[in-house]
């Protein structure tokens, strides 16, 4: 079988790149923090979280697109995931991201969805995409409207999530405003 090749992006202070098994253990300080953890399906255990990683890797593979490991530049420290999610039983294919509590309010949020929005337009095709996003996660609501998206529909039950569909700028669109 050929190793899957994640592509890399790079923006100004950040590297969306592909996952390592070293990511686990920040993906599992992620998801001990209950604050953190809350409005991504709870706390984890080290276990629960290796088997994360292996499904945003198993993703990549089965869709062709997914979820990046962010790191910054400045230090390589990977604070987190955000890219592009689509699994069977999902409504729409989706823009989503996880940062590490010490990253938050700095930024990066916005500077990796945008990244990965982008790169999902240009790079993979979307026409359109959503953000499910938990009624009372603010943060994530105001990371969406920086990037033009608004709300589409309130508390839809999707698998297990009950969440805010929100609806991001369409592709040309965004484009237009990221050229």
């Amino acid at each position: 079988m050929t190793p899957l090749s994640i592509p890399t992006i790079e923006t100004e202070r950040l590297i969306l790149r592909g996952w390592q098994e070293s990511d686990v253990a920040m993906v599992a300080e992620l998801y001990a923090d209950e604050t953190n953890a809350r409005y991504i399906g709870g706390t984890k255990t080290h276990d629960q979280c290796w088997r994360a990683v292996a499904t945003f890797i198993g993703h990549w593979q089965l869709r062709g697109y997914g979820l990046w490991c962010v790191t910054r530049k400045d230090s390589g420290t990977a604070i987190g995931w955000a890219g592009l999610w689509f699994p069977d039983g999902w409504p729409e294919p989706e823009l989503g991201y996880a940062l590490h509590g010490d990253h938050h309010g700095q930024g990066f949020a916005s500077e990796a969805t945008r990244a990965a929005l982008t790169s999902a337009y240009r790079d993979f095709g979307w026409a359109t995409a959503i953000s499910l996003i938990d009624p009372g996660n603010t943060a994530s609501q105001n990371v969406t409207r920086k990037l033009g998206g608004t709300l589409e529909a309130a508390n839809v039950r999707v698998l297990e999530h009950v969440g805010d569909i929100w609806r991001h700028q369409n592709a040309e669109t965004f484009l237009k405003g990221a050229a």
